[in-house]
């Protein structure tokens, strides 16, 4: 998953008519209350931008700020200031500026979240993590986690696995650095594929592999890979064993020697990512092998990809109901952790790869329409999605 998928220039909200009235109404309450003055809707002025900033100042101090304003906002986890700030009709925006952001000064310019200085270029937003940062950021050496995409704020501690990657702190917590860590993951993905009828029944050897192997093999810094058969590959260098020391996180590696003349002869995967992310890659990759044993052949790319994104992103809400023990636990970590699976659920929806996004949105076009089951049997005597 490229972390650049998720970034954007300055964003741009426009308001109906009526969404505009209301918000007019809103702000001239809250300065009559605040300030004891009468105001005429029937003839109505827009307050000053003054004005608005010593209302907002005004609600950030004010009980306003734990209101949980996120249901509002599509499902990203914004603030209620950043909502403020999207939402005010008052204050023309363009590219690269913005009027409000969170500070104990009043301001209209635009803060960066990670050195927290005055954007004077272009800037950048995080789609999801709602995010504003200079461009400049993206190429610096700023850590970037290799999960989430956030970039480091403040003095957070971000880990370093031993390919260079980084990792915020939460999602270091559920990170799978180990095969044994592997173990209980793949019985979750297994008895997933159970209940869609599809149990697989066939010994594949599941190798955690870091960045430079995954590269070496697959050609791309890809998240997972499916061997098959026909591949030349015989053996692979996998991590047996993580070491965390500090900040810094070193690996024990083995040479496994993969068994000649089997369908799939391994999967492969990348270390160091959360139990969500990862499972979503394993569900992806066991969609592969589970059409390579029933004999599906000569597919189309978008058509392959665009199937095992579904069974990817079908996992992905599968998470949401079967009460998982990595979904359990402190408050703020559960928290965090479904906030993640919303990421990597829109990260597979809004795909602009022709492959793995326009292919899956067809996909799921299908199998809404038609059934996972239809869907698969057509594939497997037509090559093609039913139309």
């Amino acid at each position: 998953m490229s972390a650049n998928r998720f970034l954007d220039e300055g964003p741009s909200y426009e308001l109906s008519e009526d969404e505009n009235d209301d918000v007019v109404r809103a702000v001239e309450l809250s300065l009559q209350e605040s300030k004891g003055k009468e105001i005429y809707t029937s003839d109505m002025e827009l307050p000053q931008i003054d004005e608005v900033e010593e209302l907002a100042q005004a609600l950030e101090e004010s009980t306003l700020s734990s209101t949980d304003l996120s249901t509002s906002t599509g499902g990203r986890e914004l603030k209620w200031w950043k909502l403020f700030k999207e939402l005010n009709p008052f204050v023309h925006t363009s590219k690269g500026n913005s009027w409000w952001r969170k500070s104990s000064k009043r301001c209209n310019i635009l803060v960066c979240d990670v050195c927290e200085e005055q954007i004077c270029s272009v800037w950048l937003r995080c789609t999801y993590w709602g995010q504003v940062f200079c461009k400049k950021h993206t190429s610096d050496g700023t850590p970037q986690c290799c999960s989430c995409s956030r970039f480091k704020i403040g003095d957070m501690k971000y880990i370093t696995l031993n390919d260079g990657r980084k990792l915020c702190p939460d999602c270091r917590n559920t990170a799978v650095l180990d095969p044994e860590d592997c173990k209980p993951l793949l019985d979750e993905v297994h008895r997933f594929f159970k209940g869609l009828n599809m149990k697989v029944r066939y010994y594949i050897p599941i190798l955690l592999v870091d960045q430079k192997e995954m590269i070496g093999n697959d050609g791309k810094s890809s998240l997972g890979l499916t061997v098959y058969e026909k591949s030349k590959l015989d053996a692979v260098t996998y991590v047996s064993r993580s070491i965390q020391k500090g900040e810094n996180i070193g690996v024990v590696k083995e040479v496994e020697h993969l068994v000649p003349g089997r369908k799939v002869k391994a999967m492969l995967l990348l270390y160091g990512f959360p139990k969500l992310a990862l499972g979503a890659t394993l569900a992806h990759e066991m969609m592969h092998a589970w059409m390579q044993i029933q004999g599906y052949r000569g597919l189309a790319l978008n058509i392959a990809e665009g199937i095992c994104e579904v069974i990817a992103h079908k996992w992905l809400e599968w998470q949401s109901f079967t009460g998982d023990d990595f979904m359990n636990g402190a408050r703020e970590t559960a928290q965090f952790l479904r906030n993640l699976k919303e990421f990597l659920r829109d990260g597979i929806e809004k795909s602009y790869s022709e492959a793995y996004g326009h292919g899956f949105r067809e996909a799921k076009w299908a199998v809404e329409r038609y059934g996972l089951r239809y869907t698969l049997d057509h594939i497997a005597n037509t090559r093609k999605l039913p139309e």
